[in-house]
């Protein structure tokens, strides 16, 4: 970039500092030129130069160029007087008095010629004056002026590397201990970095780095939490599994192994219950809400669920429905976590609620939002438990250890990750109200 800026600089500074010479050198040729023309007199119509040998090589002297003259008188064309070859005689200006210029080559070599037309008094006899000088000094000029530039440029791009580099150097020592300092961290160590010894230009990129880091850290404390509160939860029913198996090995009747296979079959089934709300949970946890997104509907989602969930609905003599407002109800997201999002909600009201109740699924639009509300008759949440009732794998104590303890938890997560808000409404002994509203899909 700098050797590019060096170019343009150079060719820029040769031009104008050639144009200007030029300019000048135009100027004293002109002033000769039309001092020549007012020493032409006319003497008994003649016209000749009143001008002494000795004046006019005085007048046309110039050291180390060649200079060249014609006088022409424009009635015949008749040459008075001349110095070199000029060449054949170029067309007149238009106007008298007007200067004008032309480069030609006179043996070999380049010559740069003025002309102008004048009035002979006193009978205005129009001659034509030209005179010429060879471009030494003006070239010699030119690459004084270019020599010059280029060291100019060479010392300004050098002393611009040199600047430049130490700058450089010394604005990015600071990142050189950074990433000193981020070298001897363990992968562990996620604590932020100190931006205020960093160069101004890049505190924002570290303090965006320490948000990162401090989001990573959140999920990673948050992933370790996870992983053991579900080593706790899984060695309950594995423990189960392995002493009713070890009941049922011991069994002497019938009877006592079929209640020992039953209390396995119940332990496994909660086993794998869990690790299936696990599993759901850290796929809503790793879903991209952007990247997954899909034309969700709502109203053959829940019905969908309904269906499911109709044989434990008559096991328990619940009365479970659906209800919507007539009108197409969609959202943006991944169909599979708004399946089991709703299957958490109406699952809870199923197995906490009263048998002989009702549970009911609704969807209906609210301007630029949808609502999808899960109501049930049951016994409700008591106040004591509604702040926990989302944390993972809390059971409150009515809930009789059914359950995994992650229902709630998961929906939280899927609101939060399509942008969506949940609210709870419950009163002891009047049942639950949740209330779940997200984006509509066409927003």
């Amino acid at each position: 970039m700098l050797a590019a800026i060096g170019v343009f600089g150079t060719v820029a500074a040769y031009w104008l500092g050639s144009s200007y010479a030029t300019l000048a050198y135009d100027q004293a040729l002109s002033d000769d030129l039309l001092t020549l023309a007012d020493q032409v007199r006319e003497e008994r119509g003649r016209v000749q130069v009143d001008l002494p040998e000795a004046a006019l090589k005085w007048l046309l002297a110039d050291e180390g160029d060649f200079v060249l003259y014609r006088i022409t008188d424009l009635r015949d064309m008749t040459v008075i007087a001349a110095r070199g070859d000029l060449g054949p005689v170029a067309e007149e200006p238009a106007a008298i008095g007007q200067v004008v210029y032309r480069d030609i080559s006179s043996g070999g070599r380049r010559v740069r010629v003025s002309k102008v037309r004048h009035l002979v008094d006193p009978s205005d006899i129009p001659i034509l004056v030209e005179i010429g000088e060879t471009t030494g000094k003006r070239d010699r000029v030119a690459n004084r002026i270019l020599a010059g530039t280029i060291l100019f440029m060479a010392a300004m791009i050098v002393a611009a590397v040199v600047l430049v580099w130490r700058g450089v150097r010394t604005s990015l020592a600071p990142l050189a201990l950074l990433e000193a300092e981020v070298t001897r961290r363990s992968g562990t160590d996620l604590a932020s970095l100190d931006p205020r010894h960093a160069p101004t230009e890049v505190r924002g990129l570290i303090e965006a780095i320490n948000r990162l880091m401090g989001r990573i850290s959140s999920v990673v404390e948050s992933q370790n939490h996870f992983i053991a509160n579900a080593a706790h939860q899984l060695r309950t029913p594995l423990a189960g599994l392995t002493l009713q198996a070890q009941r049922a090995r011991k069994a002497n009747s019938p009877e006592t192994l079929d209640a020992c296979l039953a209390d396995v079959e119940s332990s496994a089934a909660r086993a794998g219950h869990l690790v299936e709300q696990m599993l759901v949970l850290a796929k809503a946890e790793a879903a991209d809400p952007i990247v997954q997104e899909q034309r969700v509907d709502l109203g053959t989602v829940s019905r969908q669920v309904i269906e499911r969930f109709l044989p434990f609905a008559d096991k328990r003599n619940v009365d479970l429905g659906y209800e919507d407002d007539g009108k197409g109800v969609c959202v943006l997201g991944n169909e599979m976590l708004f399946v089991e999002m709703i299957a958490n909600l109406v699952d809870n009201a199923l197995r906490y609620g009263r048998e002989g109740g009702r549970t009911t699924v609704q969807t209906q639009n609210e301007g630029d939002a949808v609502l999808i509300s899960v109501i049930d008759d049951g016994p409700g949440i008591a106040d004591s438990d509604r702040e926990q009732a989302f944390t993972r794998f809390y059971r409150s104590d009515s809930s009789g250890g059914a359950g995994a303890g992650l229902g709630l938890a998961i929906v939280r997560e899927i609101v939060e990750r399509y942008r969506g808000s949940l609210n709870l409404r419950s009163k002891p002994g009047e049942g639950c109200r949740f209330d779940l509203r997200f984006p509509s899909a066409r927003q």
